[in-house]
């Protein structure tokens, strides 16, 4: 099926200079990958990596986060925005660390190329997406940081919807949370959907433009789940914190105030917001 795509459509990158196993593919595949654009002689004004058990709103995304940050000044589509990163910052405490949440992340050609060029110094040899924020740190280098809000990007929870047919959240959902259920009007990207029951539920709440509108809730929802009802308690008595948002997780040491913007983890500039949220508008000529 692969070979026919590529047959077809010619759209496929196949890096078979590296072995196909685990290893690679959670290493140092997406460095490599960047590199064999460079070596081909290709230029994009921003480059996704994106897992497959991602469903992406892609005209949205597009609207919200691309369209702000391109120019076309010089007759053609050209980033607006130099050596910048969006995606959701993520905070490794194995490694103390933080980096954006590989299941997507969109960066600027210049980090593309900052990227490589690291990775040739240092060689390193871990996470692939870890390996981002850590050659950052061996260079010494800084970057700009778009991060989403929780109602943005999340991982898909389907003890939150409010029906069993339905990707919907419930009545009592927490969308800033890491995982939740569908809810509102600005999703990005849902993660964690490699049960094709899930994909359908998830797929069914978009349509070509984007993302329906949320339905109202016109029939009792389903008994929830006694580990969602006692999560639920937990959080009302302030005994746990299980619906904490992704951002809410990074060390309030890791962040501090430079001059006229946030910095996190001495690597990433996350501009007037501490939290890093999407507040960019282009001055230039966008289309």
């Amino acid at each position: 099926m692969i070979r026919f795509e590529n047959r077809t459509f010619g759209d496929l990158i196949v890096l078979d200079h590296i072995p196909e196993d685990d290893i690679t593919a959670n290493t140092i595949k997406t460095l490599e990958l960047y590199k064999w654009l460079i070596n081909h002689g290709s230029k994009y004004e921003f480059v996704t990596k994106l897992d497959t058990d991602v469903w992406i709103n892609a005209p949205a995304f597009w609207e919200k986060y691309l369209v702000p940050r391109l120019s076309n000044q010089t007759g053609h589509l050209t980033a607006a925005v130099n050596r910048t990163v969006i995606g959701q910052l993520y905070f490794s405490d194995s490694g103390y660390n933080t980096f954006a949440h590989g299941s997507m992340y969109t960066i600027t050609w210049d980090m593309v190329q900052l990227l490589v060029s690291l990775q040739e110094r240092f060689n390193v040899l871990t996470g692939e997406d870890a390996a981002v924020g850590i050659l950052m740190h061996k260079g010494s280098q800084t970057a700009n940081f778009v991060n989403f809000r929780g109602d943005e990007k999340f991982d898909y929870d389907d003890s939150d919807s409010r029906e069993h047919d339905f990707a919907w959240a419930r009545a009592g959902t927490h969308p800033y949370a890491i995982s939740h259920a569908v809810y509102g009007s600005n999703v990005i990207a849902v993660h964690k959907l490699k049960d094709k029951r899930l994909w359908r539920k998830v797929a069914n709440c978009f349509s070509q433009g984007g993302i329906n509108p949320m339905p109202q809730l016109q029939r009792p929802e389903r008994r929830l789940s006694l580990r969602t009802r006692w999560n639920d308690w937990m959080h009302s008595i302030g005994l746990s914190r299980p619906y904490v948002s992704m951002m809410e997780t990074i060390p309030k040491a890791l962040l501090a105030y430079d001059i006229d913007h946030w910095v996190c983890d001495n690597i990433w500039n996350l501009g007037a917001s501490k939290e890093g949220f999407n507040t960019y508008v282009a001055d230039a000529n966008v289309v």
